[in-house]
């Protein structure tokens, strides 16, 4: 009886992943043909259609979706017994992706915390806002803003994001309504340009700014204008606690918004045997649980 071999699988594993014989030829670095190649040898073996085609898209057939979902899970065995025989240390390690302003500005000041309850343990963080890949990055869980809605995750929620306006006491003096906001510099982040429009339109205010918009990648380039002076920025201030406790910065005005994203820690449902994951979400939950009483 033929079987497949593990390379058959990666590839299988890729396309399917990326519903693209295209991309999983550029991660596996070989050509589209030889993708399309394996794949078709692949469903020979098996006796069954794996892929159909919509567009220039592939997508899976029931049986294909089937299959998948079980090699995915196999090919994650692999590799983590293998990290495991390879690097010892790796069962005792927590490997992480987190956004980089809740990294910088709630995470890390925690760590010593962590450290202390529980010996023995190691972290190892990278920031990053994009949607990673668990297999290629090795990594456990991820921690992400946005809507809560990752297909085939366990997703838990961590913080629920209100959003406030902020700025140098000397740039929050000038501003006495929303009116005046609207004309004062504002700072946009460039993932997610939408917040402003997002915000007035909560507070039942048309959005009409008359200034020239300032754009940043991101919340930590945002704040590190504002503090210079170049603007007012939305931000949590669950995030920015020791700043607006110091005067660095100051509310301006008086309105909070529930944001349309929150922070969560985020994994394969395949990683949910792992001890990492249920000894850092407990401990962030925790964590998070006493701060909110």
């Amino acid at each position: 009886m033929a079987f497949p071999s593990l390379n058959v699988l990666r590839t299988f594993e890729a396309a399917a992943r990326h519903e693209s014989f295209q991309k999983a030829a550029e991660e596996l670095h070989i050509s589209a043909s030889a993708v399309s190649h394996q794949i078709r040898q692949l469903e020979d073996i098996l006796g069954v259609k794996l892929f159909g085609r919509t567009g220039r898209r592939v997508i899976l057939t029931q049986k294909g979706e089937y299959y998948f979902n079980n090699v995915q899970q196999g090919i994650q065995i692999l590799v983590q017994a293998t990290n495991s025989i390879m690097d010892p240390m790796r069962d005792r390690q927590i490997r992480m992706s987190v956004v980089p302003f809740f990294a910088t500005r709630w995470l890390m000041p925690k760590l010593e915390t962590f450290q202390i309850q529980h010996p023995g343990w190691e972290l190892a963080i990278q920031t990053s806002t994009q949607k990673s890949d668990f297999d290629l990055e090795d990594l456990d869980l991820v921690i992400r803003r946005g809507g809560g809605s990752w297909e085939g995750m366990h997703q838990h929620l961590l913080m629920e994001e209100q959003l406030i306006a902020v700025a140098l006491p000397s740039v929050a003096d000038q501003i006495s309504s929303l009116q005046d906001l609207q004309k004062a510099s504002l700072l946009y982040n460039s993932q997610v340009p939408s917040e402003w429009p997002e915000w007035f339109a909560k507070l039942g205010h048309e959005f009409t700014p008359s200034s020239a918009r300032l754009e940043f990648q991101n919340n930590s380039q945002i704040l590190e204008a504002c503090l210079m002076g170049a603007g007012i920025a939305l931000m949590d201030p669950q995030l920015l606690k020791n700043d607006l406790a110091s005067g660095r910065v100051t509310q301006v005005l008086d309105h909070s918004v529930a944001g349309m994203r929150n922070y969560y820690l985020v994994y394969p449902e395949s990683h949910e045997q792992r001890r990492s994951i249920p000894l850092f979400r407990d401990w962030i939950q925790s964590l998070l649980a006493g701060e909110a009483t």
